[in-house]
């Protein structure tokens, strides 16, 4: 990814909020007109909020985070020229609506950028900076644990323990998303529990299909960093239509904190909402086991956000 942000500018402006839509979010654009005229009301809302978005003049509207999705998809195996003609198409059905003036991207722009970003001297791994196999191999061990619902309390920190334990055997950083939402789940987050969709028996459980999700954090916060490597005080919205995944990204913030040559970016995560992310330990929005809560903030390495929020210990 720091290929992209060596050698690319991208067109931000610090009057506007840069908005980095998702896939879901630009195919909503694609069918805003059979949407807003169908029967689904949240798709109508949503719609309707971007229109608004749109006739402030406040916001530019970004494909990067959707970009990088399908440029990091091992399903669906795109080349460069492939992606730049999907994207190219849906910036032609999109920008009349979004206007030419709110775009970061030209419809130029796009191209150079994507074949920037497929450059066949890295790896698919490489472009997403992420342990893809390492992750999966996690989710199928959460899976094996069984926990679809909230367990009794003495035994929620050490499912807890077990699943930060195997991320570390995996060789998954402290924190890591995957670790972070598998243990969110186990304390009753049900935005977690949405996306990760483990079932009673186990049965039809697809760790890739769940991944995808977990992924946006890592895809949001390498495209706020090449952002803000550009431009430092602009905000940076992430919008997806999946409202478990929009919520979850409300509760913890992943962000790039630096570079290695080795290792690629560094990140880390700050806890936003811990009655949110933990409601097994929160009762009216106060903490109910502050030692725990501490516990789990260690576990995760997590930064603290809210300070007024957080247990003292």
């Amino acid at each position: 990814m720091n290929q992209i942000k060596d050698n690319v500018s991208l067109s931000v402006s610090r009057l506007h909020s840069i908005v980095l839509m998702d896939i879901c979010t630009v195919g909503l654009l694609k069918e805003r007109e059979s949407a807003f005229n169908g029967s689904d009301e949240r798709k109508k809302k949503r719609i309707t909020q971007l229109d608004m978005m749109v006739k402030s003049g406040k916001y530019q509207f970004s494909f990067l985070v959707a970009i990088i999705e399908k440029a990091t998809d091992y399903t669906h195996v795109l080349s460069a020229e492939e992606l730049a003609s999907i994207f190219q198409s849906d910036y032609d059905r999109i920008v009349d609506f979004l206007g030419y003036e709110n775009m970061v991207e030209t419809r130029e722009f796009l191209s150079k950028m994507i074949h920037i970003l497929m450059d066949s001297r890295f790896s698919m791994e490489e472009r997403a900076e992420l342990s893809l196999r390492k992750s999966i191999d996690l989710l199928n061990y959460f899976n094996t644990l069984r926990v679809f619902s909230t367990p009794a309390k003495e035994l929620r920190f050490e499912f807890a323990k077990l699943v930060a334990a195997e991320g570390e055997r995996l060789g998954l950083g402290k924190g890591y998303p995957t670790i972070a939402v598998c243990i969110a789940s186990i304390y009753g987050c049900g935005e977690a529990r949405k996306i990760l969709k483990v079932k009673k028996d186990g049965s039809k459980f697809n760790p890739s299909n769940r991944l995808g999700d977990i992924m946006t954090f890592y895809r949001v916060a390498k495209a706020r960093h090449m952002v803000y490597s550009r431009i430092s005080d602009v905000p940076v919205i992430f919008r997806t239509e999946d409202a478990a995944l929009e919520d979850l990204h409300s509760y913890m913030h992943t962000r790039v904190i630096g570079e290695n040559a080795n290792e690629g970016s560094l990140m880390n995560t700050k806890c936003l909402a811990p009655d949110k992310l933990f409601p097994a330990l929160h009762k009216d929005g106060k903490c109910t086991d502050p030692n725990e809560l501490k516990n789990l903030y260690n576990l995760l390495n997590f930064i603290i956000e809210n300070q007024n929020n957080e247990p003292s210990v």
